[in-house]
């Protein structure tokens, strides 16, 4: 059979158009990097979803792309992945960057993500410096993160989504857009009620890192007291018991206390001041005790032996003296002296 050359042009042109696209394939899956790059190395504990050929991101500029995945020991038991990535030579990496693996779009595309400590965006190369991750170094476990593992998140709702009717569930979604529906400047009003609150707390830390600084050293005082704390709140559940069993007095005390009150305040009003004054004398009278402590101690302290003698006047076989020094009777303008002018020893 002789074949001419058109079949033999077409099967030709069909090979190198099918090759072309499968050059435009692999260059589109295999994302290279463009210019002179460097190699780093990224532990994490985890990158479940990372392939080879995902991007390296800084700021969200794709400045590289993920070279190579292994498994490695991390000694303990336990073990990690490492990363190789290629970062374009134009940017440079600090000693202290952190690396994540995120996730790049709803169908569970990931990348890694790179950034400063302090969450600045990092700048071009501007030449090397002494803080310069090396090319070749290597971003240790401790600064970087692991994607979320989005399986057991949805499966600790698993219980609440088994406890739930679809018809609940249904429901609930439609509420939340009836409420929100039309809504619109109200809830974005809220959400910049929200953003003010959050920068006031931001703004307050210091306020709020003491307030936590006093709230334990508070609590530490309490628990070195736990036992008195004990004995107040068993008094307070004592006390509380004899309360409710004696509510009827205790009825009869507040109506008691209610009208006491009451004629207390009576008594305050009709006092129109003498009772402020009384109590200004009061506080004159206890700063003379207080200068006159010892004075006031003493007389304190004779007290019952002054009262020992006034017991002993009515005791049996006690007595008391009285001397008749005068006697007078006046009527008008006359007026007559019993016992005349003479007088006992005592009364002269």
């Amino acid at each position: 059979m002789k074949l001419g050359w058109v079949p033999i042009a077409k099967v030709l042109g069909f090979c190198a158009v099918g090759a072309a696209c499968a050059s435009l394939v692999a260059n589109t899956l295999s994302v290279p990097v463009r210019g002179d790059s460097e190699r780093y190395t990224v532990e994490f504990t985890d990158v479940e979803g990372l392939h080879e050929g995902n991007p390296v991101t800084m700021a969200g500029v794709r400045v590289g792309r993920v070279d190579s995945i292994a498994f490695a020991d991390a000694g303990g038991g336990t073990s990690k992945a490492v990363v190789g990535i290629e970062v374009s030579s134009d940017h440079s990496l600090d000693r202290n960057t952190t690396a994540a693996v995120r996730y790049g779009d709803m169908l569970g595309a990931r990348y890694v993500a790179l950034s400063p400590p302090d969450g600045v965006a990092l700048q071009p190369d501007a030449g090397v410096a002494s803080d310069t991750l090396e090319p070749g170094g290597v971003i240790p476990l401790d600064r970087t993160t692991p994607p979320v593992d989005l399986t057991a998140l949805m499966n600790g709702f698993a219980p609440l989504f088994d406890a739930l009717e679809p018809a609940e569930v249904n429901t609930l979604t439609r509420s939340f857009v009836e409420t929100f529906d039309g809504q619109g400047a109200t809830v974005a009003a809220l959400l910049d009620r929200i953003a003010t609150l959050s920068g006031d707390l931001a703004d307050r830390s210091g306020v709020y890192e003491q307030l936590l600084t006093n709230m334990n050293a508070l609590m530490t005082s309490v628990d070195r007291r736990q036992p008195e704390l004990e004995q107040l709140v068993t008094g307070l559940r004592d006390l509380s018991t004899s309360v409710v069993g004696s509510n009827d007095r205790l009825a009869v005390l507040l109506d008691d206390g209610n009208r006491a009150v009451a004629s207390l305040a009576a008594a305050l009003t009709r006092s129109q001041g003498a009772f402020g004054a009384s109590v200004t004398d009061l506080k004159s009278v206890t700063d003379t005790w207080i200068a006159d402590t010892p004075a006031f101690e003493q007389f304190v302290a004779k007290m019952p032996q002054f009262a020992d003698g006034v017991n002993s006047i009515s005791a049996y076989g006690g007595f008391v003296s009285l001397y008749l020094c005068n006697f007078v009777l006046k009527a008008g303008d006359v007026e007559a002296n019993i016992f005349g002018g003479t007088h006992s020893e005592v009364c002269r």
